[in-house]
């Protein structure tokens, strides 16, 4: 209350929440990390975590607020009417991108200080980093999946242009250039050409119309060599560098920048490629097997940073319920408003328990273990976790009332920036799709299996029990789909595959808490998480075209009218 300067009744303010260092704060972020780390690699991390968090308050979120405020302009000419092509960004973004590398986001992985659980503690970051950057880990991705891809598959180039894109300071960063008007997700539909130079290089023409790291040093970009057969098996993946010696432009047209729902701060330009100069990474050929790689890495950080802007909002959101009062009380006193901010939570837990799983097996992967079970949980993990992040995005703006609806509060922002996850690198149904396409090797599926019935048998308590006869009733729904996958299922089965990995990680979670913690809240997570069930229900019981004919708009030909009647 302040007093109103005219005499009347004080007038309100309303005390807004305060973002808090969530590495201190965050039971879930916190919690997960302290039991899926060994306790020394736990301890070493820790202060690096708990910087991180503190330079989100002290310097990230003023400068993500600067950045988004002051969005990247493309000058196609200088004031002599010169193609320049010149992206203009705050300096803001770049101090975040700097602050990113400078922290090891990008490094971690290939200094490897923590082996196999490097990846996990690097999850950990980027869910601290992601919501408070304006999303400036996007070129931190592709630089990290560059890295990986050219060190699985061509040593000279990654000898040269590795060291580049991990050292922590004066760090290139990397574009990842596949999406052309003609294909999106369908790459192989890809239109850009490579034509050989008597030098042994390969000049590329064509147009990429989603390219996020035009402020960057590098890129990989997919094209077809002449003579190349059509689809997919027809392109080869090449590397170029973005600037010419003398720094101009090398071969590189910039159209526009795109007008995005969110990720303002962050620079998407649409080029033409205009015979620049690139080499090829490894042998012509197998281009879209190479970024295989890549695919996994962009996928891993893309379901980090969904649940990363959830943590973020969580964070706010619990702060400003003791401070916003409603019919008398404050909301942490009401009932109904627990339930519900409990219920967002049990989804947080399980994003977060997915993460870092999938985190940990692309990590021993890295380190010599078998690759087969971090193959197909890459797609499953960003399946789920993107499309849970936009659910759990809306239900925590809806707790601050109006004010989430208020651009200058910068809650609508983060919501925003949740909907990127869905798209990038993969649309719910393109994942699961790849998902159908991994299962096609049976020992995808049988290793998928393998891991939940383990997990299962190594829970013990009986307060666990119901969990574990929900998971096993799931299991039954999903084997014989999992062994004899259908398209038109595509989306339910994975859902359902990723939903049960879930609720089995949780139950570890929940037991570990209770017994290291003697703390009920990860039952209660686990418990709520499962009873909205874990297979979505089939639903073409009637038929496909009935479905068809809902889906499209068409009238469909009547049931069997024994089928009416029953």
């Amino acid at each position: 209350m302040h007093d109103d300067p005219c005499g009347g009744a004080p007038a309100f303010h309303q005390e807004p929440p305060q973002p808090t260092n969530r590495f201190r704060t965050d039971p879930t972020l916190r919690l997960t990390l302290e039991r899926l780390l060994p306790a020394e690699v736990f301890a070493d991390a820790a202060p690096m975590l708990d910087r991180m968090g503190e330079r989100v308050l002290d310097e990230l979120m003023p400068l993500a607020e600067q950045a988004e405020c002051n969005p990247p302009q493309h000058v196609p000419y200088d004031a002599w009417g010169r193609r320049v092509d010149t992206v203009q960004v705050d300096p803001a973004w770049t101090r975040l991108v700097q602050i990113g590398q400078q922290e090891g986001l990008v490094a971690l992985p290939y200094e490897a200080p923590y082996g196999e659980h490097t990846r996990v503690v690097q999850a950990g970051l980027v869910n601290l980093y992601d919501p408070a950057s304006a999303v400036a880990d996007c070129p931190l991705v592709m630089t990290d999946g560059a890295a990986r891809t050219l060190l699985q598959h061509d040593r000279q180039l990654a000898d040269r242009y590795v060291p580049l894109l991990t050292t922590r300071r004066n760090a290139w960063t990397s574009g990842q250039w596949m999406t052309e008007k003609e294909g999106g997700s369908d790459v192989g539909r890809s239109s850009t050409v490579a034509r050989r130079l008597p030098d042994g290089r390969w000049s590329l023409h064509g147009t990429k119309w989603f390219t996020s790291a035009t402020t960057g040093q590098m890129a990989l970009a997919l094209a077809r060599p002449e003579g190349a057969g059509p689809g997919s098996r027809g392109l080869s993946l090449f590397l170029l560098e973005l600037r010419k010696a003398d720094g101009s432009w090398n071969g590189i047209e910039v159209r526009r920048l795109k007008d995005k729902l969110g990720t303002r701060a962050l620079p998407t330009a649409e080029i033409d490629l205009r015979g620049a100069i690139a080499v090829p990474v490894g042998e012509i050929g197998a281009g879209v097997g190479k970024l295989g790689g890549l695919l996994n890495i962009a996928r891993l950080w893309a379901s980090w940073g969904g649940p990363a802007g959830v943590g973020h909002l969580l964070d706010l959101a619990r702060g400003y319920a003791p401070k916003r009062e409603v019919f008398g009380k404050p909301l942490a006193e009401q009932p109904m408003h627990r339930a519900w901010l409990a219920r967002i939570c049990a989804e947080y837990e399980a994003m977060l328990a997915l993460n870092f799983h999938t985190a940990g097996l692309v990590g021993a992967a890295e380190h010599g273990a078998d690759p087969t079970l971090s193959r197909i949980m890459a797609p499953l993990t960003k399946l789920a976790c993107a499309r849970q992040a936009v659910w759990a995005g809306s239900e925590l703006l809806e707790s601050f009332g109006g004010a989430g609806y208020v651009e200058d509060t910068g809650l609508p922002r983060v919501f925003r920036n949740l909907h990127v996850h869905c798209i990038w690198e993969g649309t719910t149904s393109v994942l699961a799709h790849d998902v159908l396409r991994a299962l096609r090797a049976p020992e995808h599926g049988e290793a998928w299996i393998e891991d939940v019935v383990q997990r299962l048998r190594t829970l013990a308590l009986d307060v666990t029990r119901p969990l574990r006869q929900r998971i096993e009733a799931a299991l039954d729904t999903l084997i014989p789909l999992i062994n004899a996958p259908d398209e038109r299922q595509g989306r339910r089965l994975a859902w359902g595959m990723a939903r049960t990995c879930q609720a089995a990680l949780l139950a570890e979670a929940a037991e570990w808490r209770l017994r290291v913690k003697n703390d009920a809240s990860g039952l209660a997570a686990a418990e709520l998480f499962a009873a909205d069930g874990l297979v979505p229900p089939r639903i073409d019981g009637l038929g496909a075209q009935p479905c068809d004919a809902l889906a499209l708009g068409f009238a469909a030909s009547p049931v069997q009218s024994e089928a009416l009647h029953a």
